[in-house]
């Protein structure tokens, strides 16, 4: 097929499939098929076409539209912008080969006031202006009317395989979720950053200044100098997006660099130095004597010896000692061993018997948010992961909300998402509550990487999905 008034040409054209009643239609974009629904005609025909025109925005350029109804069949071109218009001649042409009876007057899909309506024109001609894409009703799923399906994987616990909406991203990329659950951020196929909202809508795309092949890990909403950002980090440096889009402030890395943003804010560590990024460029911490630095919350490192208070540190050089407090039933500190999301994870001795208390700290004071009994073998390289709501180190599932928390013997973390940790048990996938013993994952379950509002968000054959609540 040719490209025809400035679509870009592509190898699996928009197919939109209008059903007989007019209440659906199918839409399939790179062989996926979503079914989309309207009450009355004209708000089936705006849905689907408002998918056309989200796929225009992620690919940077209009895409060739064949679409086909009751009437006959026609292409439309429709812009990332949300121009739709037909395709020069090609509508004619195909209407003219339907085996229908030729009327003077058809209907085709038109654009007045802004608002993508339905017009009898004469001759197949068409007119079509800019619509708005927020005019478009929102299509929201129920369970009779799916908007998207997850075929390939098995959904986590407590979520169906419905999906409010479906993305696709650039191969191998990986999303972030902010912290707050009302946006997300990924690389999408076309090598460009996008932030959506939890219905997927887009709230604003970005260039790379980089091949996408380059980016390392997924992009990040962090905090730096006390303002929220959108980094990536690829071709030795560190970028970063104002949070409502904008050009990127370059940073850049010195050879070897390694960043983390356990903390929210990016802490950079190059030569066993210690820094974090401030008016473009890199300010470097001064370590106390025998720390190591365990993440950043944007303007200060948080640093830590194994037995001991953990230390604020600042570029200016002040500092910030905090004392952890004691757990119920615990005797001495034993050891720290990591940090994040607000926690400082440690274990403290018991006064006899070879078990510790597990506890989880509050890094700003040290008071206990929660705390368990174990035992001390495989904590020194146990899994960490944390949400909003849990969070879990090795064998410790922890409700933060609650502060309480239990140990399930032989379960380790791998990931958090909502009220769960995710982990294994003797190489099985397991998933866990802190009031709940571990149940078994059968299958390729697909682990969230976060929650966006109230659906869980994952990812499948590099497809974005925000999965229902059951």
């Amino acid at each position: 097929m040719t490209e025809a008034n400035g679509a870009a040409h592509h190898s699996s054209p928009v197919v939109l499939v209008v059903s007989a009643d007019e209440r659906s239609a199918e839409v399939t974009i790179e062989r996926h098929t979503r079914t989309v629904f309207g009450d009355t005609p004209k708000q089936t025909r705006n849905a689907a076409l408002d998918l056309a025109a989200d796929y225009a925005a992620h690919l940077g350029h209009s895409v060739l539209v064949n679409a086909r109804d009751a009437n006959g069949a026609w292409q439309l071109i429709v812009s990332p912008t949300g121009v739709v218009r037909a395709a020069g001649g090609t509508e004619v042409a195909l209407m003219a080969r339907s085996t229908r009876p030729k009327r003077a007057r058809r209907v085709v899909l038109a654009a007045v006031g802004g608002v993508l309506t339905l017009a009898v024109v004469a001759g197949g001609a068409v007119a079509a202006v800019r619509y708005v894409p927020g005019m478009i009703p929102e299509q929201r799923p129920t369970p009779e009317q799916p908007a998207v399906t997850l075929d390939a994987r098995k959904a986590p616990p407590g979520f169906t395989r419905q999906a409010a909406w479906r993305l696709p991203m650039h191969e191998q990329a990986q999303p972030d979720v902010a912290s707050d659950g009302n946006r997300l951020a990924y690389v999408d196929p076309g090598g460009r950053l996008r932030v959506v909202g939890r219905d997927g809508e887009p709230l604003w795309t970005a260039d790379l200044p980089l091949s996408a092949d380059e980016v390392v890990g997924a992009p990040r909403f962090v905090r730096v100098g006390g303002r929220k950002a959108v980094a990536v980090v690829g071709g030795a440096a560190l970028w970063l997006w104002p949070p409502d889009g904008g050009d990127p402030q370059k940073t850049a890395l010195p050879e070897g660099a390694e960043v983390s943003y356990a903390g929210g804010g990016p802490l950079v560590i190059a030569d066993g130095r210690a820094s974090i990024p401030a008016d473009g460029g890199l300010a470097s911490v001064q370590k106390p004597g025998g720390t190591g630095a365990l993440l950043s919350d944007g303007e200060r490192v948080l640093t830590a010896v194994v037995r001991g208070p953990w230390i604020w540190v600042a570029p200016d050089g002040s500092r910030q000692s905090v004392q952890p407090q004691a757990p119920e039933g615990a005797d001495a500190l034993r050891e720290i061993y990591t940090a994040g999301g607000g926690y400082v994870v440690a274990s403290w001795s018991m006064p006899s018997g070879d078990r510790v208390v597990l506890a989880l700290h509050d890094w700003s004071d040290g008071s206990v948010v929660a705390a368990a009994e174990t035992t001390a073998e495989g904590l020194d390289d146990a899994g960490w992961a944390y949400s909003a709501d849990v969070a879990g180190y090795g064998p410790l599932v922890a409700d933060t909300q609650a502060g309480r928390a239990k140990t399930a013997e032989g379960f380790d973390t791998v990931s958090a998402a909502g009220d769960t940790v995710f982990g294994e048990v003797g190489g099985a996938a397991v998933a866990a509550t802190a009031g709940a013993e571990p149940i078994e994952l059968e299958g390729d379950v697909a682990r969230p990487w976060g929650l966006l509002g109230e659906r869980a968000v994952v990812v499948s054959d590099d497809d974005l999905f925000a999965l229902v609540p059951e």
